[in-house]
């Protein structure tokens, strides 16, 4: 091959590196995508395919599932029941969207009387009532399960030392329509918006015998609002323990 040939093969195999290298730059994302928590892959920090690390989405082997530690059956009137279980979630830093509910209703014989279903959000780090009103069953259950259906759980912010929502002087008043008193403070510099509020009343042994739900539509940022809780029948004695719970939603404290 005379010199006059191999300049012109060099120069093509010039051309067609410069052409290849532009057309890797210009079309180097779509050839060579950056890793995202949505690529179906385990790739740049992940713990796992599209979970842990820089992900919201948190692996299964870092999260603890919630649990339910009881649920009660509580007769309010004749033929009227609420339905109370207490969940608990040990994380700290981490919280699914929202979890399903089911209270079933039994006899004394096994039989199922009713089954209920609905959703609530978790809070964080500690232990929190579900709560399901005015239920009418013609038989008296002997007893009441609730199972939960745990979905994905994210990231959120850790729990902080001084508390968003504090419950302040929950009180009773006994009557022909009793009521439990509690104020409610915000300690955030945020209004918050449609906050769900619990509580149950435990006598000496520990046992809940009487529980509630109320939702207060709006609470200014630093401020309070007394609310209530009313039973349509006497309770039988005055509580030897009131808990009152508000429900915080972790993502709205992550915002």
């Amino acid at each position: 091959m005379n010199w006059s040939s191999q300049r012109k093969v060099i120069y093509g195999i010039s051309v067609f590196t410069v052409v290849i290298a532009a057309f890797l730059y210009i079309f180097r994302d779509t050839l060579f995508p950056a890793p995202t928590c949505f690529d179906r892959k385990q790739n740049a920090h992940e713990g796992g395919i599209d979970c842990g690390g820089t992900c919201s989405l948190r692996c299964t082997e870092e999260i603890i599932p919630l649990s339910v530690l009881w649920a009660r059956p509580l007769k309010t009137s004749l033929n009227k029941y609420d339905f109370v279980g207490m969940v608990s979630n040990k994380n700290i830093d981490n919280a699914p969207r929202s979890i399903s509910y089911l209270f079933t209703a039994y006899t004394d014989k096994g039989e199922t009387l009713l089954m209920a279903t609905g959703t609530t959000i978790a809070p964080i780090d500690g232990d929190f009532p579900i709560v399901l009103q005015n239920i009418t069953l013609l038989k008296d259950p002997k007893n009441v399960s609730l199972q939960i259906t745990d979905g994905p759980h994210y990231s959120v912010s850790e729990k902080p030392t001084a508390p968003s929502v504090r419950v302040v002087n929950p009180h009773y008043e006994s009557g022909t329509i009793p009521r439990v008193y509690a104020t409610i403070l915000n300690t955030k510099r945020v209004p918050i918006v449609n906050l769900p509020v619990r509580v149950v009343l435990f006598d000496v042994n520990n046992n809940a015998y009487g529980a509630g739900e109320t939702v207060i539509p709006y609470l200014d940022k630093e401020g309070i609002q007394t609310i209530s809780f009313t039973w349509d029948a006497p309770l039988a004695f005055p509580p030897a323990e009131i808990r009152v719970y508000p429900i915080f939603d972790p993502f709205t404290s992550a915002k």
